[in-house]
């Protein structure tokens, strides 16, 4: 009956350190909108060129870390985006405070 007990809690805290595991293991989830099809790694110059083929204009990028950020104009706006260049999507920024 010990026996049994024993190997119970052993199958549990195996189980529990294998899910902790995973869970150490698993990659950051960047649930930002798909800016480069494929969810794969991308350059700088794929995302100079998907905003050249939207329409923008005078588009500078820059390198920082594991961002590429995009400035340019389109339709008479600057704006600017920042994607992943491990994923290809575009970085949520959840900072709306303009102030």
């Amino acid at each position: 009956m010990r026996r049994v007990v024993v190997w119970s809690i052993a199958a549990g805290g195996l189980a529990l350190a294998a899910g902790a595991a995973f869970v150490i293991a698993a990659p950051e989830r960047n649930l930002g909108p798909v800016f480069i099809e494929g969810s794969r790694p991308v350059t700088e110059e794929q995302v100079r060129q998907k905003l050249a083929s939207d329409g923008w204009i005078n588009v500078q990028v820059v390198r920082r870390g594991r961002l590429v950020l995009a400035m340019g104009s389109k339709d008479g706006r600057t704006d600017a985006v920042a994607v992943d260049v491990s994923t290809g999507r575009l970085r949520i920024d959840d900072d709306d405070d303009d102030d």
